[in-house]
């Protein structure tokens, strides 16, 4: 992270050189009411919550990417499927990402998926009621257009960002096209899990859950920056992680189920494939926790018996039985309790959790971007 320092170095000395900064006829502040100042700290909430939510969906599309690629290489073993980024991503069978509704928080979570994610522009579509406003996009090579039949109908994850009062109808147009293999991704929490999983007829949805602090007077927090901006400060994502990190410095934090629900989703992907137990494992330590052959895991591994099931020959060879987000979410399972109590897996979590917004700033600064 030397290079991140460095970068936020240079950002202070910007700062120290603005005269105009400390100016109290010149902020934001001095223009409102007594009572517009009492509603001064939900900036600070707002945008935490954008960035919290923007950081924990790009690592989960990516998780799901790399367990797509992962999944395959164990279907056939016997082909070689090359990572290089070099080479043409559109030719390649990668996951394909949709977005429904693209506001202020569709449009984050699109550039996100972009820089960080590094997710190619013809692997990503949205569709929106005015997608001639998305031209910057498009420019990028990204699918915009107004049919949510036909993007439910293409993707293999998507990520609701309308209003809550919109989702009704945006429900009952895709009902019917939604795959059990399809995974839903709801970046709002005014719907309760129950009721998008009636309104959906899915049960592979995961809600992000956010806790935040009530009182953020004294908290130090910059909600200036945008939200590309403000990832690229370590301490930034760690506070967005799940599990492994201590939440109670945090404007915002995730709540740790979110971590339990994506590795279950991974382990929906693999059951829906046929894959048995040991394969499923594999794909996970893969996609979750950065697992390769060159660098296998020093941590502790997940089993069968961390998600509640018995271990024996005969059960290796069975695929994990296909798992309801929504009660695993609220009733919670086996799986929990390893992933908030294994500091090992935690570490690890967090050391891949990370690097996918690390890589995008290395890459970045040593012109290796494709």
């Amino acid at each position: 992270m030397a290079l991140v320092t460095r970068l936020q170095a240079s950002n202070k000395q910007e700062t120290a050189n603005d005269i105009t900064r400390n100016l109290s006829s010149l902020q934001f502040e001095s223009a409102l009411t007594d009572e517009e100042k009492c509603l001064i700290d939900m900036r600070t909430r707002n945008h935490a919550i954008s960035v919290t939510q923007c950081a924990l969906i790009t690592s989960a599309i990516d998780i799901f990417s790399r367990a797509r690629d992962a999944k395959l290489r164990q279907m056939n073993p016997g082909k070689q499927r090359s990572t290089n980024i070099l080479q043409d991503e559109s030719e390649r069978d990668t996951l394909i990402v949709g977005i429904i509704g693209c506001g202020r928080l569709g449009s984050q979570i699109a550039h996100c998926l972009l820089t960080y994610g590094q997710l190619h522009p013809s692997k990503l579509h949205i569709s929106t009621r005015r997608p001639e406003t998305l031209e910057y996009l498009q420019h990028k090579g990204v699918e915009c257009y107004f049919n949510n039949e036909r993007l439910v109908s293409t993707a293999h994850v998507v990520i609701f960002c309308v209003l809550p009062s919109q989702m009704p109808g945006v429900c009952e147009d895709i009902k019917e096209h939604i795959s059990s293999s399809l995974v839903l991704l709801c970046a709002f929490s005014s719907l309760t899990l129950r009721r998008l999983r009636q309104m959906l007829g899915s049960s592979n949805v995961i809600q992000p859950k956010l806790h935040w602090k009530e009182d953020v007077t004294n908290v130090n927090y910059n909600y200036s920056l945008n939200v590309n901006m403000a990832l690229e400060s370590r301490e930034t994502v760690l506070g967005t992680c799940p599990i492994g990190v201590e939440k109670e410095e945090f404007v915002v934090s995730a709540d740790e189920r979110v971590a339990e629900s994506i590795v279950l989703a991974v382990t929906n992907m693999c059951a829906e494939s046929g894959l048995n137990r040991n394969q499923t494992l594999s794909v996970i330590h893969t996609a979750v926790f950065g697992e390769t052959h060159k660098k296998p895991l020093t941590c502790d591994r997940l089993s069968v018996k961390d998600f509640g099931l018995r271990e024996s020959e005969t059960g290796q060879e069975k695929p994990f039985p296909f798992y309801d987000l929504v009660d695993a979410h609220e009733k919670g399972t086996p799986l929990l309790k390893t992933l908030t109590k294994n500091v090992s897996i935690q570490e690890a979590f967090v050391k891949k959790y990370t690097s996918l917004f690390e890589d995008y700033i290395h890459k970045r600064a040593y012109g290796q971007l494709p």
